[in-house]
């Protein structure tokens, strides 16, 4: 092969390759000689694109500008490896609290890891290998799952199912079964914000006695926006870092105050709009259920069984006569024996007037909710106020059943007291004698009595803890009745049902990049089984129900500003869309009647 080979032929490409190549490399090895040159490399097509998630579409990780890419990229492996440090360095502890054994710490940071090579290199998704009913239906889930690789799935489908693999791994063991990767990170967020807690107490006592409207609406409205920024403790959005809102040892943040000064990060503020309706739609309730006596005597399932000639439960033979004499009776307003929840399929008016909150985060976050339901039961405005948390550990500092009863039993055993010396005064004036206010002494006594309420409100059923599989399966809101119409039903009977934080607001928009001027009521696309009230400080791109240019001006000043917390938006729809009768089969017995009196369903 000659040298003077013409401009850019191959044999040129070669020469000058080959002159250029080390004397201890192989020239016959490179793909430029195999392949005759000039090699030219050819890229493997990528899913991923470089841009933000399009508007309209739904949040996914192969959109490199979005905050689901970083949070699949980078996000969920790093909340990954601090639980197999956790379980590498506390190892001794973990074995002791759960019964365990080395075993099971072994074999669960094995499947963990597993697990986060299997995220991080975009595998598909393997299905759960736990054998129980609520397992076999997620496995269902992700064979019908619209893409099974992690990034190219939604990333809210991605997301449940990390953390419903980690309950698996746990699950997989003998040991570790019952086993919360991240209580210790939610203790010590509970304790880190114990003085804010203490300083919050001591405002809500003088909120709890009966006041005129106006006051009741303003403390309401004030209270409501504690939620919002208590929303701000958030261990998955800080991976695991603790999120503190006390200040140094010389000052002392208030939450009231901070209410005040975040007054402009409030982007929608409905709070006033929801004290009215929600005032309005209680008082209407409760005067239809002291009006109501269908439900007070027997199930309408019996009733009704009864009416048609139909049989009648085979445990319990009930007499034609005496049923009649007890309908009788019941028309009357006689009762004989303990009022019956009859069968929610054909319950119209609930058994008492309740308000619904759809937790987010443990800890101080959780505090800040049950402060605005003792004030919600104090005014009378409602009668009890239902908890609904997740079964199993979710999205690092969700509320679970531990979680919401560690945290009532933490306050009413809270020790704190501090003394914060009052601010300097300016200097008197000559020969005057200086003035010095007394020192705030701020202590845990107020929290304490609240945390003894709460727990009585707990076992008088006045506050209800719930929980139900939905709440951890990977469906937007508007699926409910599809996957869960007795959730559904449940919601219904709610004078409101309030969603707190960003992954309930995911759910309540569909996961979908919406035009952020579009108004809440259309973003929920049909969810409306009672008034929705959403409480969120913005941590993930999408929004909506802006006001006309609030976006374009927000992301000139900060590209990033939906990722960080510092927004808040309190945003209610007062529509309700109770499921139609066709819709909704009896919670017991499926779509038919067979004379059987309903159970007693104390959470309705």
């Amino acid at each position: 092969m000659s040298s003077t080979s013409t401009k850019g032929s191959p044999g040129l490409s070669l020469v000058s390759s080959a002159a250029s190549v080390k004397p201890e490399e192989d020239y016959s090895t490179k793909p430029e000689f195999i392949y005759g040159g000039p090699f030219i490399k050819v890229e493997k097509i990528s899913p991923f694109l470089n841009t933000s998630t399009p508007i309209n579409l739904q949040l996914q990780g192969i959109f490199k500008k979005s905050f689901a890419y970083y949070s699949l990229k980078e996000r969920l492996p790093i909340i990954l490896t601090k639980v197999i440090d956790y379980l590498s360095r506390e190892g001794a502890k973990i074995k002791a609290a759960n019964s365990a054994s080395d075993e099971d710490i072994r074999s669960l940071i094995e499947y963990i890891s597993k697990l986060k090579n299997e995220l991080v290199t975009n595998k598909q998704y393997s299905p759960l290998q736990a054998d129980t009913a609520e397992a076999r239906r997620w496995n269902q889930f992700l064979r019908q799952a619209d893409s099974p690789y992690y990034f190219n799935n939604t990333w809210l489908f991605t997301e449940c199912y990390v953390y419903r693999r980690l309950r698996d791994g746990c699950q997989l063991t003998k040991g570790l079964q019952n086993f919360d990767p991240f209580d210790e990170q939610k203790d010590k967020s509970f304790a880190s914000n114990l003085e804010p807690m203490c300083v919050v107490a001591d405002r809500l006592t003088t909120m709890l006695p009966p006041s005129e409207k106006d006051k009741r609406k303003a403390d309401f409205m004030t209270l409501l926006k504690i939620c919002l920024w208590a929303n701000k403790c958030d261990l998955s959005l800080s991976v695991g870092s603790q999120v503190q809102l006390g200040g140094g040892s010389s000052d002392v943040v208030d939450p009231f105050q901070q209410v005040l000064d975040f007054k402009d990060k409030v982007l929608v503020d409905d709070s006033g709009k929801i004290f009215d309706q929600l005032s309005t739609k209680a008082e209407n309730m409760a005067k239809a259920i002291a009006g109501n006596t269908t439900f007070k005597y027997k199930c309408s399932c019996h009733r009704l069984a009864t009416l048609a000639g139909m049989p009648l439960c085979k445990e319990k033979e009930v007499n034609t006569a005496d049923t009649k004499e007890a309908s009788k009776d019941a028309a009357q307003g006689v009762e004989d024996e303990p009022p019956k929840i009859p069968c929610p399929a054909k319950m119209t008016i609930p058994q008492a007037v309740m308000f619904d909150i759809v937790c987010d985060n443990a800890g101080y976050e959780l505090f800040a909710d049950l402060c605005l339901a003792h004030f919600l039961i104090s005014q009378k405005i409602v009668q009890k106020v239902r908890f609904h948390v997740k079964k199993i550990p979710w999205f690092v500092s969700d509320v679970t059943p531990r979680d919401f009863k560690f945290v009532i039993n933490s306050c009413m055993q809270a020790s704190f007291n501090r003394e914060v010396p009052a601010p300097p005064k300016p200097a008197p004036a000559e020969g005057e004698a200086p003035e010095a206010d007394p020192p705030r002494i701020i202590n845990s006594s107020n929290l304490k009595a609240l945390g003894e309420q709460w727990n009585q409100y707990v076992e008088d059923g006045i506050f209800i803890m719930m929980t139900d599989d939905f709440w951890t399966f990977p469906h937007v809101y508007r699926d409910m009745k599809k996957y869960e119409p007795n959730l559904y039903r449940k919601l219904q009977f709610a004078v409101a049902v309030l969603f707190k934080g960003d992954l309930n607001y995911r759910k309540l928009l569909c996961e979908r990049n919406c035009v952020p001027t579009l108004g809440f009521e259309a973003a929920l696309q049909g969810f409306i089984p009672a008034p929705i009230i959403a409480v969120r400080t913005v941590k993930a791109d999408l929004i909506c129900g802006l006001p006309k240019g609030k976006f374009e001006q927000i992301s000139k000043i900060d590209e990033k500003w939906m990722e960080k917390g510092d927004y808040g938006v309190i945003q209610f729809c007062a529509k309700a869309e109770p499921l139609k009768v066709a819709d909704r089969p009896c919670l017991d017995y499926g779509d038919t009647c067979y004379g059987v009196v309903c159970p007693e369903h104390e959470d309705l």
